[in-house]
């Protein structure tokens, strides 16, 4: 359970995520707060920050920097999953053939099933790590990976992916149930556009359509 956003342009949704991490109407259960950790990379001119730490979101007073591409994630662990700053998202991972990947991800995956593919002890790492180490083992397709993952997946299938060089930036879609939690929307704001979880819509004003299920985008 995670909340995120992908920005393309001079978009700021830094204080929608901190907003919707610190209570989500929208999310299952009694727990309301994505407050397991957070991170962010920023692909700034020829270089990129990349930021991780434990804290909620809301209580960390470090910037998240508007740039050419912005991934932010807030963190609400699945029962079982390892907690700390190294299980923060986004998750960093090199593709076979050097690229560089950042993953966001919200929803659940089968992460015994994808680490026995991948030949790793599953124990250590969280599912959405998993998953950004499978996705990146196939990322010479983008789109081909994220539906390969589709057999895996528990609840949902919501990711976000930086790709340096580029940068590039991709969102993809995919959950089982109803409800309004796990939609994804494509926000328009001025020249710029974001992909964002459904809560960050309650704190900010902007053009949005909710996509739809199996839905792969390159903003």
């Amino acid at each position: 359970m995670c909340r995120f956003y992908i920005a393309k342009g001079p978009v700021d949704l830094s204080r929608a995520l901190r907003l919707a991490a610190k209570y989500d109407p929208y999310a299952p259960g009694e727990r309301k707060q994505h407050g397991d950790g957070w991170g962010y990379v920023a692909v700034l001119g020829r270089g990129y920050l990349y930021y991780r730490s434990e804290a909620p979101i809301w209580e960390d007073p470090t910037p998240i920097p508007m740039g050419e591409v912005v991934l932010a994630h807030a963190r609400a662990a699945s029962p079982g999953e390892p907690l700390g700053v190294q299980h923060a998202h986004p998750y960093m991972a090199y593709t076979p053939d050097g690229r560089l990947i950042f993953l966001a991800h919200n929803g659940s995956v089968d992460k015994k099933a994808i680490a026995q593919q991948l030949g790793l002890d599953p124990a250590p790492y969280t599912d959405s790590h998993i998953l950004a180490l499978y996705l990146a083992k196939h990322w010479d397709n983008p789109q081909a990976a994220v539906e390969k993952a589709l057999p895996y997946v528990k609840t949902a299938l919501n990711i976000a992916v930086v790709e340096l060089p580029g940068p590039k930036a991709y969102a993809y879609t995919y959950y089982k149930g109803k409800g309004e939690y796990y939609p994804l929307y494509l926000l328009r704001l001025g020249v710029g556009k974001a992909v964002a979880s459904s809560t960050l819509l309650r704190h900010v004003d902007a053009d949005a359509t909710k996509l739809e299920k199996g839905t792969f985008l390159q903003l």
